[in-house]
């Protein structure tokens, strides 16, 4: 069975789906993609940070209980709290002072496990932290798998955007993959989508998967290919969108791992066409955490 790394933010998000109700859920977006590899049938292992507090308690116990291995101890500092509301299902975010202090440790434990993995995926670090970004990139350079680098900016927790950008930047001239949303795009870039793709392919990185919210998302590469797939059909109404990116990576991910890196447009467009089934049904659930279809279910053969 294929073993993946995530590396990055494991909080809390309190989420206020309707006016005076709060619901708290572990989250962010490497904590969902490490539980939605699990869920996907594949070998979770996760780096990340929180608190020797009652919330770095409730993550601890939800990883276990979804099969994640974590590979940080807890520290002395508070665990991240991210607040959120909703309208029409997007999120707006307040993050807590902890966020601001977060720091990845690479120990041994740490290295030994990306040197054994099939893959290391980075989704949400502290890129504009020039030291974090450095001993990321040396982290890489144990790694024989697949390296994917999702930078998922977010404005309010940024403090230096050209730092962050740098950061960012270095780690996926590193990777063999990247992800970026729309809103990353502009927020990273403020170019065309066609220019931060050519800079991306500049920088290194072979495929570049991209999310565009309600349109569905595609990948290009730099051999040339591109494929496409729109946001899949299903019953029910979309109850909350976060998560949907880090399901769309997590099934792109286990795809690649179980068939193989796709080698036209055809096969690229299968992936998609998974993915975004995934992300649709995650769309239709509370929370962050990957929601798999039966419809996906069907396609491998085998239950989740």
């Amino acid at each position: 069975m294929p073993t993946v790394v995530s590396i990055g933010d494991g909080i809390i998000d309190a989420v206020e789906l309707t006016p005076g109700n709060v619901q708290r859920f572990p989250g962010g977006a490497a904590l969902n993609l490490a539980v939605g590899i699990a869920r996907l049938g594949l070998t979770s292992r996760f780096v990340t940070r929180y608190g020797l507090d009652r919330d770095g308690f409730l993550l601890e116990r939800y990883l276990r209980q979804q099969g994640v291995q974590v590979l940080n101890p807890p520290n002395v500092d508070f665990t991240g709290v991210v607040s959120s509301g909703r309208l029409d299902g997007e999120p707006t975010y307040h993050f807590a002072p902890a966020m601001f202090r977060r720091r990845i440790a690479f120990t041994d434990k740490v290295l030994e496990a990306i040197e054994s993995a099939d893959a290391v995926v980075v989704n949400s670090f502290p890129f504009d932290d020039a030291r974090q970004a450095e001993a990321l990139v040396a982290a890489f350079a144990r790694s024989a798998g697949l390296i994917v680098v999702d930078p998922n900016p977010r404005p309010n927790l940024i403090t230096d955007l050209a730092a962050y950008r740098s950061g960012a930047e270095l780690a996926i001239a590193a990777a063999s993959l990247a992800k970026l949303s729309d809103e990353d795009a502009a927020l990273l870039y403020g170019t065309s989508m066609e220019a931060t793709v050519t800079h991306l392919f500049a920088l290194g990185v072979d495929t570049v998967l991209l999310t565009h919210g309600s349109t569905g998302a595609s990948v290009r590469t730099k051999a040339g290919l591109a494929a496409s797939a729109p946001v899949a059909s299903m019953p029910g109404a979309v109850i909350d969108t976060m998560g949907a990116g880090d399901a769309t990576l997590a099934t792109v991910i286990a795809f690649i791992l179980g068939k193989g890196i796709p080698r036209d447009e055809i096969g690229w467009r299968a992936c998609l066409v998974e993915a975004m089934q995934v992300a649709a049904a995650t769309c239709r659930s509370p929370g962050g955490a990957l929601a798999v279809p039966p419809s996906y279910l069907a396609t491998r053969g085998k239950q989740v």
